[in-house]
């Protein structure tokens, strides 16, 4: 088995399918944006294994021939259409996974339906004062679409964004035709993406089931963990039962200390989520000391995400950055979290006057500089299309954090010792 790098498999499969007369989005070949949820990269019906040795993704250079000449060899009539009924609008929130948040299973029809929703919606909120925004663009109009959208405005205002529009890794709008109100496809196509759904499916539901037990896991690969090979499937007992839990024992110690080099990070559970096989070691980078073993997913949240968002969203966030000795002496937190905590606390607390009123609404707060010993921020209402700015200064900032510290060691008693220094300062300024 000849394996061969994503970017030749990439070359590979342009070439070869280069006339093909379904619209191809190849580049998933580079991204694998699947890769942890299933393992594969799926065009159209054909699902393309990705591999994994020393740290390297690789593809089987002959299922990537094989794949792209099938699409270089696909008969499609451009006469023979057939047509989509688009499904009515439902919201995620209302507990449909097939609304405006389509997250549930494989289903191109309701993914297209979310692509004109969502630019109904648009085009109504754009045309209209706040005030006045109703839910009449979820209904069908005249032309078969939603609200008031007309195609030509549904297909400019999605030329630009190629990626948002990929099914199958493959192009739906650019075969799609609206006339008399309804929208066709060609029926070669449309059973392409039939055969899709399925593949997709049955992908999923080998991927979720416990290498171990067989126990069915979340759809979207909560129990997947990085292996050396790739990723495997492992449930919380299971894993729980394959590797340590962390306990703090390497707390304290310098991140790129002779010590950590002998230490493998994957021999352990997850120190957030406590589910999943740890990738990396996580340290920070303000003081360098050692936090804990982060599985791959929730290394890249404190990594990557918005520091606001790992606060919000991930449980035990506030202590696991404590786990470095130098914020928890300092009851302190990185840098970069100081912002994002003065944001939130802006967002609470400050409102502008509408109509010699406070207004109701949280304002959104958006930092633009640090300037003479304080940071400004511009604040905006987006209801009443309202803003000002507000500067807080370091000192106030650095108190912020303080008191956000202080929260989190006390909502989880036991949790964190504090040392006995930090401990008497912060009885001093009490």
């Amino acid at each position: 088995m000849a394996q061969i790098s994503p970017k030749l498999a990439l070359t590979f499969f342009a070439d070869i399918s280069a006339g093909s007369p379904v619209p191809l989005d190849p580049d998933d070949l580079l991204h694998m944006a699947l890769v942890r949820r299933h393992g594969h990269v799926v065009f159209g019906d054909i699902a393309v294994r990705c591999f994994k040795n020393k740290s390297k993704w690789t593809y089987d250079e002959r299922e990537i021939r094989r794949a792209a000449q099938t699409f270089a060899d696909f008969r499609l009539d451009a006469d023979d259409v057939v047509e989509m009924h688009l499904p009515a609008y439902f919201d995620a929130a209302d507990g449909d996974d097939q609304g405006m948040g389509y997250r549930g299973p494989a289903a191109w029809r309701p993914q297209i339906a979310s692509w004109l929703f969502w630019e109904a919606r648009r085009k109504h909120q754009e045309a209209l004062p706040y005030e006045e925004w109703n839910d009449s663009w979820r209904r069908l109009g005249a032309s078969g679409l939603p609200g008031t959208l007309t195609w030509d405005e549904f297909v400019a205002a999605r030329s630009g964004a190629r990626h948002r529009q990929n099914i199958a890794n493959t192009r739906p709008l650019d075969l799609m035709i609206h006339s008399g109100g309804s929208l066709f496809l060609p029926r070669a196509y449309a059973e392409l993406l039939d055969r899709w759904e399925q593949v997709e499916e049955d992908l999923v539901g080998r991927a979720r089931t416990c290498s171990r037990c067989s126990a069915q896991g979340p759809r979207w690969g909560g129990w997947r963990t990085q292996a050396p090979l790739g990723y495997v499937t492992l449930c919380p007992p299971c894993s729980g039962a394959t590797f340590q839990r962390y306990t703090g024992h390497l707390r304290g110690v310098l991140y790129d200390s002779r010590r950590m080099r002998s230490i493998r990070a994957d021999d352990y559970l997850c120190r957030l989520c406590a589910e999943t096989r740890a990738a990396a070691w996580d340290h920070c980078h303000d003081h360098g000391y050692l936090r804990g073993p982060l599985c791959g997913s929730c290394n890249t949240l404190e990594g990557k995400s918005s520091p606001r968002h790992f606060l919000k969203d991930k449980e035990g966030a506030a202590l696991h950055l404590l786990e470095c000795r130098g914020c928890l002496e300092g009851l302190t937190l990185p840098g970069r979290y100081h912002v994002a905590l003065v944001q939130k606390h802006l967002e609470v607390s400050e409102r502008h006057r509408h109509r010699s009123r406070p207004c109701r609404y949280r304002p959104w707060a958006r930092h633009v500089e640090l300037a003479h010993g304080a940071h400004r921020f511009e604040l905006e209402c987006w209801q009443h299309s309202t803003t000002w700015t507000k500067e807080v200064t370091v000192p106030d900032t650095l108190a912020l954090v303080r008191d956000f510290v202080d929260q989190a060691l006390a909502a989880r008693p036991g949790t964190v010792t504090v040392p006995a220094q930090a401990a008497s300062d912060t009885q001093a300024r009490a």
